[in-house]
């Protein structure tokens, strides 16, 4: 599918958009709970809470998903991440906008191009008196007209997770750093304070019940997401949530699950809303520990 795009267009709408692509949640793991993972002190939630690299868990994962299917088909994004048992990760986000047609002011068309963004994470955590501390630094990359230079940006994420008895908290900063200017314009990342509350009940010995809830406060915007997790044996995984960013009238439900099998581990994700554009969206990470 190919979009039809001035350059003015280019420079206001779809830079605008570009940058919102860094609060995509690209944790399968904690897509299908509602995207909520700031106090689920798991090294797949290191998007979610720098701090996270404080567990020092050595593990890699791989994540593809096709992006907002009912709108286009060529649209996606892909993360790498690694984290190693002595306190560091690191993420490559790529997000694919698929292929453009650009055309002048006047509506003539001019050629075809491809569109895309990346952000690269390098973090480092640790544990101090059960406390875990950790901050991330991304840079960030727009890759449009080749007659535009963008530049690299950069922000800053720390977090912070602490387990009470049954009930953990999480509280992260993101996107702290400098603003992208490009012609005349200056892009500004989506910087954000985000607080997650986690809470675990014992059903069983093998069986146990988990409630989560996420919110994010942006300038203008916020998010919320709340999500429950069924956990048997530590090795299975049912998981339903919900999200909403109500000044934008995004929402939808979230339904997946999890296999842990040790050094292979399989999450799936599916969100659902009809009169969404995340409608039937799928996502699907394989993950390694060594």
């Amino acid at each position: 599918m190919k979009k039809l795009l001035s350059l003015l267009l280019l420079t206001g709408t779809l830079l605008a958009q570009a940058n919102n692509i860094w609060t995509i949640n690209p944790s399968v793991y904690s897509a299908s709970i509602g995207n909520a993972g700031i106090a689920d002190a798991n090294v797949k939630n290191l998007f979610h809470n720098p701090a996270f690299a404080g567990l020092k868990q050595s593990h890699q994962e791989v994540t593809y998903v096709d992006w907002l299917p009912n709108l286009t088909d060529d649209m996606g994004y892909s993360n790498v991440q690694y984290t190693s048992n002595l306190g560091f990760g690191s993420e490559l986000f790529y997000f694919d906008y698929g292929s453009q047609t650009q055309a002048d002011a006047g509506g003539i068309i001019i050629g075809d191009f491809e569109a895309a963004s990346y952000r690269i994470g390098v973090s480092y955590g640790f544990d101090l008196k059960g406390w875990l501390f950790g901050a991330r630094l991304n840079l960030y990359q727009h890759r449009f007209l080749d007659d535009i230079d963008f530049g690299m940006n950069y922000g800053v994420d720390v977090g912070v997770h602490k387990q009470f008895n049954n009930t953990s908290l999480g509280i992260v900063l993101k996107d702290l750093g400098g603003d992208q200017e490009f012609l005349e314009q200056t892009l500004e990342l989506p910087m954000s304070i985000g607080v997650g509350v986690k809470h675990s009940i014992a059903i069983k010995e093998n069986l146990k019940y988990n409630l989560l809830l996420d919110v994010k406060m942006y300038d203008d915007w916020n998010s919320i997401g709340i999500g429950n997790e069924i956990a048997i044996n530590d090795m299975f995984y049912l998981k339903g949530g919900y999200y909403t960013e109500a000044e934008f009238d995004v929402d939808y439900i979230t339904f997946g699950g999890g296999i842990d099998a040790g050094f292979i581990n399989i999450d799936l994700a599916y969100l659902f809303n009809d009169e969404s554009f995340h409608n039937e969206t799928v996502m699907l990470s394989f993950g390694f520990d060594f």
